[in-house]
């Protein structure tokens, strides 16, 4: 008896000697790689002011890079035009730590702007509000999902920190993206909030077969929520493998030789 040995699939998303150096000389990415696999869930960890949050933006083109390269299901998307970066934002949703939400909107128009990039004309939607039935269908759906349906026609403003992103999440899901990047989601949400917010993503990424990548400070949700993981360390890549994998010298090594792990309860 033969076996065909296992091929591997095209990673979702590959980044390439990464670097990023701002115009005040602060070299916020030095030359990071990794690959995330298709259905992955990835956090990204490390100090504040590691890179995080550069990386993401990197990724999704709000911050160009300086150098490197990076390569969505197959493109590389570093340099591309205003056009195509466009159709490839179709595909990649984000969730921001401060929830990024229209307050004097509701509810469900926060959630239908997800859709805006679909729209021949963005003002169509986002001025006179006249979505199309199927969308609006999906949004009272996305809600559903997120457990907040009766709040559909509240404004964004009279949420509670939690509902507001579950709000994003929601505006994420009509989106329909193949890559969620989710910057510290949970950053300002009480322990409670934090894993309710945690499943929803943890269920994207598994009922809906949505890769995420997810920046989080805490190693108790790293562990209980990534399939995989890297670490960052003055815009260095300095661990990448399993949450398994996270020992005691490891922790020293990413957060400081003095640093003790807080769990999140």
């Amino acid at each position: 008896m033969t076996f065909q040995a296992e091929r591997k699939s095209e990673p979702i998303l590959q980044i390439k000697n990464l670097v990023k150096t701002y115009p005040n000389g602060t070299k916020a990415l030095k030359n990071v790689s990794f690959e995330v696999p298709k259905g992955a869930f990835l956090s990204v960890i490390g100090l504040s002011g590691s890179g995080k949050s550069t990386l993401l933006r990197c990724i999704n083109r709000i911050h160009e890079p300086t150098a490197g390269s990076i390569f969505f299901e197959g493109q590389d998307i570093t340099h591309i035009n205003e056009k195509h970066l466009r159709e490839v934002r179709k595909n990649i949703g984000m969730v921001f730590q401060h929830f990024n939400l229209i307050d004097r909107r509701s509810v469900l128009n926060n959630v239908l702007m997800g859709r805006l990039g679909q729209l021949n004309d963005h003002f169509l939607g986002g001025i006179f509000q006249k979505w199309p039935e199927e969308w609006i269908a999906d949004a009272h759906e996305a809600l559903k999902i997120v457990g907040i349906a009766d709040k559909a026609y509240v404004r964004a403003d009279g949420l509670s920190g939690g509902q507001k992103q579950r709000v994003a999440i929601a505006r994420t899901l009509v989106q329909n993206p193949h890559l969620l990047l989710a910057d510290e989601p949970v950053a300002s949400l009480d322990p409670s909030t934090s894993y309710s917010v945690m499943n929803y993503l943890r269920d994207l990424n598994q009922k809906r077969n949505i890769t995420v990548v997810c920046n989080l400070h805490f190693l108790s949700l790293v562990r209980d929520y990534s399939t995989h993981v890297i670490a960052l360390r003055n815009g260095e890549k300095v661990f990448e493998g399993k949450p398994t994998d996270i020992t005691e010298q490891w922790f020293k090594d990413i957060y400081g030789a003095d640093a003790k792990e807080v769990e999140i309860n």
